[in-house]
């Protein structure tokens, strides 16, 4: 508001100074009220220079208005930034698979190693279907018949299982930063007679022949293996059949990095 008051005192002081200029050139009659107006402003003081010192003040402080920035160059700025960072985190994470598909490669060409050496010595019992060992990119897998290990009922194992479960531990040896698991499982059938006392159910029958097994795997070189017996809880035949019922009869070596 005072700065809307100063500029009309200027303005003001401006057309009286044009009055002024014009009475000079034509001074008015004397009784005229012109001439009352003319005396009256020849009698007025000189305007004061306050004005227009706060007028060059100003023009002096003003700054420039700041740029306008267009929303829209913002935006595609932002957006930019954005496909900038996605395209690193693809880039991380371009590197980071290609390092795990090497891991895997390099896994899998020791599991083959094992795989070629466990065949080569079991090749009999591979050969008369006793033994199959199947390796993918998560473990290797020996599968041992329990007709071939033990006799009916029995947690003992025979001289021929014993030989072939110990050429299995002297190649695993060899691979000592993979973890070994022996698992003993059965057929459906429930345990009688006097067996029973011996082996109320098929999982401690499962169990105690997993336990020969390692013995087995250890007498081969083989360091240490866990146990575990699942009786007829993981089939991979129907138990309707004897040749279903002679597959789930086995005890299962899974050699893992895990």
């Amino acid at each position: 508001m005072q700065i809307f008051r100063t500029l009309v005192l200027a303005a003001s002081v401006v057309v009286l100074s044009s009055f002024t200029a014009l009475a000079a050139e034509q001074a008015p009659a004397p009784g005229n009220p012109l001439s009352r107006m003319w005396s009256a402003v020849e009698q007025a003081p000189a305007p004061n220079d306050s004005v227009s010192r706060m007028l060059n003040e100003m023009k002096a402080t003003a700054r420039p208005a700041p740029p306008v920035v267009d929303s829209r160059d913002a935006r595609i700025a932002a957006l930019e930034k954005q496909v900038s960072d996605l395209e690193q985190q693809l880039a991380n994470r371009d590197r980071e698979l290609a390092g795990l598909r090497g891991d895997l490669s390099a896994e899998m060409a020791k599991l083959n190693e094992a795989q070629r050496g466990l065949m080569r010595a079991l090749r009999p019992e591979v050969e008369q279907g006793n033994i199959t060992v199947d390796v993918n990119n998560e473990r290797l897998l020996i599968n041992l018949a329990s007709s071939m290990l033990f006799g009916s009922g029995e947690d003992q194992l025979k001289p021929a299982g014993a030989d072939a479960l110990k050429q299995v531990g002297a190649i695993l040896k060899d691979y000592p930063e993979y973890k070994v698991h022996v698992d003993g499982h059965t057929d459906n059938r429930v345990i009688q007679g006097a067996l029973k006392k011996k082996f109320p159910t098929n999982k401690e029958l499962s169990e105690a022949r997993a336990a020969n097994a390692v013995k087995a795997l250890e007498e081969g070189g083989l360091s240490a293996a866990s146990t575990a017996g699942y009786a007829d809880t993981k089939p991979i035949a129907p138990n309707t059949t004897d040749a279903g019922r002679a597959k789930n009869r086995r005890v299962e070596v899974r050699v893992t990095r895990s």
